[in-house]
């Protein structure tokens, strides 16, 4: 467990906006090919496993598994279904090819803001429909090159429709006492931003946003070793007590002084010496609780060597020995990874949902 710190971090204009490009975040998903061929308007009938918002997996009454996508659906549709655990569903839809058929141009286009033309909704279907191909092909490099097309057909239309918090409710955010002249200065920053955001000088507005940052940080105080321990609710020994606090200390200060490589070291040094009491305040979980994690049931010879794998796992953990801690977890895996292929989920498009005898139609 690393260290836990309350400091601000430096994001970039668009993240903090709120106005950041879409891009899809299956990237390793998209690859996964199934094997399944398309069928049209199939009906399946389960109980729900697990339930991630636009996306579902159930356990067919036919004996397979489905990761169902609901992306035909608005977010207040998906709401009223309330596909809790265990919940008796009929869903009419597709079988797909692969799991990045859940995001065809249709999908993307939900993401899109308003007013985008005719003209540049047929390009940009053109360009994600090579997207996809490339990704399906995991050819990374083309991919990235034809997301940047993309993003200079959308980003004018982003800005156009982006409508930036006013500076005291974006600098509210901050529970920082500013000096009435740094609190000056970051509003004109903070306004100099946004027309350069406007006018899509990014390298331009980001320099505004960096200085910014910087006054906010100087804010910024570094939790002393005492609050640090009643924050995360830790005890230390007397006996480690004053080893550590040193740690502590000369990370902060080899941070403070810019020494990025002995401030690296110190908080390495740091997190190893409270890896124990980090563990005995969150415990890991027991064998069983474990095991229940997986969607399979192991044989007993498995069972007998994955139990004895993982009380070794636990005992470095308790006794300050990682030495063999990532040995043990790649023969713990080993041993589960033919299980994994066993249990393969189907991806499927769903258009009508019937739960709780109501029906939802995408």
């Amino acid at each position: 467990m690393k260290r836990e710190k309350k400091r601000l971090l430096l994001v970039s204009a668009a993240v903090v906006l709120g106005m950041s490009v879409w891009v899809p975040t299956y990237i390793s998903a998209s690859a996964e090919q199934t094997g399944v061929s398309t069928q049209i308007a199939q009906t399946i009938k389960g109980t729900v496993l697990e339930n991630w918002g636009s996306e579902i997996i159930i356990n067919g009454d036919d004996g397979e598994r489905y990761h169902i996508g609901l992306h035909t659906f608005t977010e207040e549709q998906i709401q009223a279904m309330n596909l809790s655990v265990g919940a008796l569903v009929q869903i009419e839809g597709e079988v797909l090819e692969s799991f990045s058929d859940f995001y065809d141009f249709n999908f993307f286009a939900k993401s899109l803001p308003s007013g985008v033309t005719e003209d540049d909704l047929k390009v940009l279907e053109t360009l994600y429909n090579q997207v996809m191909a490339l990704e399906k092909d995991e050819r990374w490099e083309e991919t990235g090159e034809v997301w940047m097309q993309i993003n200079e057909i959308t980003n004018p239309y982003y800005l156009a429709n982006w409508e930036p918090e006013p500076f005291d409710a974006y600098i509210s955010m901050f529970e920082y006492m500013f000096t009435n002249e740094d609190l000056a200065q970051l509003e004109s920053l903070y306004n100099q931003w946004i027309a350069l955001s406007k006018k899509g000088l990014d390298e331009e507005s980001g320099v505004k946003m960096d200085q910014f940052f910087e006054i906010v940080n100087n804010y910024y105080v570094e939790p002393t070793f005492e609050e640090y321990l009643k924050d995360l609710e830790i005890t230390i020994s007397e006996e480690d007590y004053s080893t550590i606090k040193q740690l502590y200390q000369d990370a902060l200060q080899a941070t403070k002084d810019g020494n990025h490589q002995l401030a690296m070291e110190k908080w390495d040094d740091f997190d190893l010496a409270m890896r124990p009491y980090y563990r005995t305040a969150y415990p890991m979980p027991t064998f069983e609780e474990q095991m229940a994690y997986y969607d399979f049931e192991v044989s007993e010879e498995d069972l007998l060597n994955l139990k004895e794998i993982y009380t070794a796992i636990l005992d470095g953990e308790l006794n300050a020995n990682y030495e063999q801690e990532a040995s043990l977890w790649e023969s713990f895996n080993t041993i589960l990874e033919p299980y994994f292929t066993t249990v393969e989920n189907i991806p499927y498009r769903a258009s009508q949902v019937k739960v709780n005898g109501k029906t939802y139609s995408g």
